[in-house]
């Protein structure tokens, strides 16, 4: 917990830090925390970073756009609280223009490699975009979906099925314009998609069986094999449809399928 009196030097600091560094270029904002006497494993609390972030961005959003040379510098350049700052931060600026900062995120995610990054970034600030539009965004997630990013997709998924769960209408969309890509889809492509049914399955049972259903009579291998990628758990209807594929005279499909009817019946025990 931080003291009311901590909470308003913090304030104070935070509108210093505004005023008079930020106009000249200085862009250190822990110089507003430093003093905090309190550690946590000789760290600042993670509460203090992110009162004084969202202080900061609850003052910059007016003229939010002016303020991103120091939000890239505070990611680039100051480590875990700096990036914990440009989340908060950037969360505070989201309604000013959804679209924009869709985009200007997605650049720092996709040379994101340590996976608590990546999900801070999805929870402060992607999540909140596609729960807000998730109609809008439904094409940008397939295209973001592609660029096969494993930890990304991932959390991504994470992010599309957290939303699903309320937004039946945006899931079976993008599950939609998912599959008119499977035709053509890349070896990473498949193994995303298989992750996709896998989490859904999780979400929506009767949605992910259907979409076994609908594709009882295929004849395209790499639909099988990514709905053997997809496989969850046992159930009666979809060891009836392996069971049709696995008498397929196409070695590729019928690869897939004897492969997905042991899954079943591995978990059937």
């Amino acid at each position: 917990m931080i003291s009311l009196d901590w909470k308003e030097r913090l304030i104070r600091d935070c509108n210093d830090f505004l005023e008079r560094k930020i106009p000249q270029g200085d862009f250190h904002f822990d110089i507003i925390y430093n003093a905090f006497p309190l550690r946590q494993e000789n760290k600042i609390p993670r509460d203090v970073i992110i009162f004084v972030s969202n202080t900061l961005g609850m003052k910059m959003v007016k003229k939010h756009k002016e303020y991103l040379p120091f939000c890239d510098f505070i990611w680039k350049y100051k480590g875990t609280n700096g990036r914990i700052a440009f989340s908060c931060i950037i969360s505070k600026f989201l309604r000013k223009d959804y679209k924009f900062y869709f985009d200007y995120t997605r650049k720092y995610l996709k040379d994101c490699q340590d996976i608590v990054e990546i999900n801070l970034l999805m929870d402060k600030i992607i999540f909140p975009i596609i729960k807000k539009q998730p109609l809008e965004n439904v094409e940008t997630i397939v295209n973001w979906l592609k660029e096969d990013k494993e930890k990304i997709n991932q959390a991504l998924i994470r992010t599309i099925l957290k939303i699903g769960k309320e937004n039946q209408d945006f899931l079976k969309r993008l599950i939609f314009r998912l599959e008119y890509r499977w035709l053509d889809a890349s070896p990473e492509f498949v193994k995303t998609n298989g992750l996709l049914l896998k989490s859904l399955a999780k979400v929506d049972y009767e949605m992910y069986l259907d979409i076994y259903r609908s594709y009882k009579k295929t004849r395209e291998p790499i639909y099988v094999e990514i709905l053997t990628l997809g496989l969850a758990n046992y159930d009666d209807v979809l060891y009836e449809i392996y069971e049709i594929w696995n008498k397929s005279g196409n070695a590729r499909l019928k690869k897939s399928a004897v492969s997905g009817k042991k899954f079943l019946m591995k978990r059937k025990l």
